[in-house]
């Protein structure tokens, strides 16, 4: 299930000075558990969580598409999608998180019928956390073309991973690579 606010002139009638919001359950139609939701504009809305399960919403939440799962005939379906970000509701990534090489990014920009696999942990003691995009509900001309994004996992050697993005997700670089004296630590 999946929980979503309601202004309170749709809930019930209220005096205008009031600011409550009500939430109200959803059916998600699914078991799976989910781990990450991303509202694009309080009627496009995508959610994620284990399972490879990638669910979409173009309604507000009342019905719930469930999205093709990635890399469905490899081992997709037993992925744990913790983390979402979308654009719209034909543009989104969602971040599997897992030891080493199950740690992946993949993108969708037709909606969520095909996905392509754009990054994988390149550390195989890594772990990924959390994936987070600036400028993508911002009325700039380039919020769609170019936001950016930052991907941080548990540390590894002592030093956190932190990758970064400046092509929505096509490509992701470690953060000070060049530079690994400036890597923030993991203090013990």
């Amino acid at each position: 299930s999946i929980a979503a606010t309601q202004s309170p002139a749709q809930a019930r009638p209220q005096s205008s000075t009031q600011a409550l919001e009500v939430w109200q359950m959803q059916d998600s139609g699914t078991t799976a558990s989910l781990r990450g939701i991303d509202s694009v504009d309080g009627t496009v809305a995508w959610a994620s969580g284990t399972g490879g399960t990638v669910l979409k919403t173009i309604d507000g939440g009342a019905h719930w598409t469930a999205c093709a799962i990635p890399d469905a005939t490899k081992d997709g379906a037993t992925l744990d999608f913790r983390g979402v970000q979308a654009w719209d509701a034909q543009t989104a990534i969602v971040m599997a998180s897992g030891p080493g090489e199950k740690s992946r990014l993949y993108k969708t920009t037709d909606g969520c019928l095909t996905w392509k696999l754009v990054f994988s942990n390149p550390e195989k003691d890594g772990f990924w956390d959390a994936i987070q995009f600036s400028n993508r509900h911002q009325s700039s001309p380039y919020s769609h073309q170019d936001p950016n994004g930052f991907l941080v996992g548990d540390p590894v050697n002592g030093v956190f991973a932190i990758f970064f993005t400046r092509n929505a997700g096509d490509s992701w670089t470690r953060w000070n690579e060049n530079d690994p004296k400036h890597l923030p630590k993991a203090n013990a």
